[in-house]
């Protein structure tokens, strides 16, 4: 970006950006300053950040390292001569830092007019000790293979469940890499949408079912990692929990889950405020899982369903897709619109630490 229209005049300021490295969902990349003075003399200076490109979050490449390293780096580029006492905290913080996968770091030095640019090289063996909790961060991330982003989902169709009745289908414990397609090609085929609550070990193990699952347009919910009653765990453990799960859907889709549905519903205070997320409940329990006969359970949601609930089912279960079709076309014909929770609950904030079971009726 050339703020000056007219590169040949003088003076002038020019500002470009490349990426330098990535790897996980982190990318690094080099900003170089070019400018220009009135007599045509230049200088160029460059440093180098980082962006998470789930999170956003963005950091100074010396944001990486650990304060007392800078002193050492500076010392490195800039020796202080003997006798001569300027500390070496003075000094300009080195900008231009390349973290490499290997943990070594390249450290660009300024480039005035009167000075080439150089390089230093600080070996991963030395640079370790140098690096910041950030810094370890970044380099664990730097060396995963990157993320793509995820394909374009199908554009949710815009459904007003003030006007029509609404419910959402739920389904827990997935993905399982030979159900869940299943599942997937029969809601594709009756144009209805769905929410899946998945836990963190099988979004691990099966992270193309994940994203098949992302890519379809559902929405996605944390299921905790291992599926524990989080009512018998500690604060910590509980946030591990989710923690984990959160990592593993967002490597599986690139993208992180708002929602939660605590295994069992089993939730109390302390669940409520440690899982940092609206807790998904349900209104109507298939009982799927217990009698594994569409015979059963496809009747008691037709008879419970009411507009605006939450249904829940599990796609790990051969049985409870077996009678799918069945109870979305039977949904469908009494005039239900199946959404995702996201789209049930639109216009209703979503509040971390409550407990949601339906949408609430408007006056």
């Amino acid at each position: 970006m050339a703020l000056n229209a007219d590169p040949s005049q003088v003076p002038s300021l020019t500002l470009s950006a490349e990426p330098v490295l990535a790897g996980g969902t982190v990318i690094m990349f080099r900003e170089k300053v070019r400018d220009t003075g009135p007599g045509g003399k230049f200088t160029v200076s460059s440093e180098t950040f980082t962006v998470d490109t789930v999170s956003g979050e963005l950091r100074r490449a010396v944001e990486l390292l650990r304060p007392e390293a800078l002193d050492r780096i500076r010392a490195r580029i800039r020796p202080v001569p003997t006798g001569i006492a300027a500390p070496a905290g003075q000094q300009p913080a080195p900008a231009d830092v390349v973290l490499g996968p290997s943990g070594e770091l390249e450290v660009t030095t300024d480039q005035g007019p009167s000075r080439r640019p150089g390089m230093i090289i600080i070996p991963a063996s030395e640079a370790e000790a140098m690096l910041s909790d950030a810094g370890h961060k970044v380099l664990a991330q730097f060396r995963t293979p990157a993320v793509a982003p995820p394909a374009a989902a199908p554009a949710l169709r815009h459904v007003n469940c003030d006007l029509v009745p609404c419910a959402a289908l739920t389904y827990d414990d997935g993905p399982d890499a030979r159900t869940t397609p299943q599942l997937l090609t029969i809601l594709k085929d009756r144009n209805a949408q769905a929410t899946f609550f998945m836990t963190g070990a099988n979004a691990a193990a099966h992270p193309a079912t994940a994203r098949q699952v992302a890519d379809a347009g559902h929405a996605i919910g944390n299921h905790t990692y291992s599926h524990p009653y989080l009512t018998k765990l500690t604060p910590a453990a509980v946030k591990s929990e989710m923690d984990r799960t959160d990592a593993a859907i967002r490597t599986a889709t690139g993208s992180s889950s708002s929602l939660m549905r605590p295994p069992y519903g089993a939730a109390d205070a302390m669940v409520q405020a440690a899982v940092g997320k609206p807790l998904i409940i349900w209104a109507v329990d298939s009982l799927d899982w217990q009698t594994r006969n569409p015979a059963m359970f496809v009747p008691k949601v037709l008879k419970e369903v009411t507009p605006g609930g939450v249904v829940l089912m599990h796609d790990v279960d051969q049985t409870t897709v077996a009678g799918q079709q069945e109870l979305i076309t039977s949904l469908q014909e009494q005039g239900y619109q199946l959404v995702t929770v996201p789209q049930l609950f639109e216009g209703t904030p979503l509040l971390p630490g409550h407990v949601y079971r339906a949408r609430p009726e408007r006056k």
